[in-house]
């Protein structure tokens, strides 16, 4: 993500990801995740009749503007998918969560994201993820370096993949994202507890040989794309 969030919001997709001559056509609509499980249905749920006036009248724009600057910032979506760090790596099957980051870039170093667990207006917001460049891991002290994780096999697997942007500035948005590192934290197991129980935990990198079938199946469609 070295280069992909330098521009502003509202310029063109192009422009965003400092590509130079890729199309001007529009892209592909994004692939839609809707929210699953126990925070779906419990005390959590989306329930527009029951929201605060307060609220419905700055979404209707009739109070006046907020500064929203922070989250104006998150322009770059990853699907991706993560697991807990301490769970056991030799599992055949590893359990995994489906993750939506919403990323803002601070500088080619470091990049921030929040976690959703899906793109709708219900979604619940899951966990954080911070994202540093290898040049800045390599400064890391060995026992800060225990709790990140390398992103090259997620991105080379097709694992993680920005939905929605056209191929060639896919494929530059990879490349930069795969020498990264990752920092993630959960939150929320959305899919099993209805409101946020519990300790943070530490999330890892999927191992794609270990995923699922149906899962891999999933991750073929959203690009449309060979999982190995």
């Amino acid at each position: 993500m070295q280069r992909a969030l330098h521009a502003r919001a509202g310029l063109p997709l192009c422009a965003l990801l400092g590509l130079v001559g890729c199309s001007r056509e529009a892209p592909r609509p994004a692939l839609a995740v809707t929210s699953q499980g126990a925070a779906s249905g419990g005390p959590a749920r989306r329930d527009d009749r029951a929201r605060s006036a307060t609220v419905r009248a700055l979404e209707a724009g009739t109070l006046g503007p907020q500064d929203r600057t922070p989250v104006e910032q998150l322009l770059l979506v990853l699907d991706g998918y993560t697991r807990a760090k301490r769970e056991a790596a030799g599992a055949p099957n590893e359990r995994h969560a489906r993750a939506l980051f919403f990323c803002a870039q601070q500088n080619v170093d470091f990049s921030q994201c929040v976690v959703f667990d899906g793109t709708e207006a219900g979604a619940h917001l899951t966990g954080v993820e911070y994202v540093i460049s290898a040049e800045l891991f390599a400064t890391l002290p060995p026992v800060e370096r225990q709790y990140w994780h390398a992103h090259g096999g997620e991105v080379d697997s097709g694992v993680v993949v920005a939905p929605g942007i056209d191929d060639p500035a896919h494929t530059e948005l990879m490349g930069e994202l795969r020498s990264t590192y990752g920092k993630g934290w959960r939150t929320w197991n959305a899919e099993t507890d209805p409101l946020p129980f519990g300790e943070p935990t530490l999330m890892w990198s999927i191992a794609p040989g270990k995923l699922e079938p149906a899962v891999r199946t999933e991750m073929r469609a959203r690009r449309n794309r060979e999982v190995e």
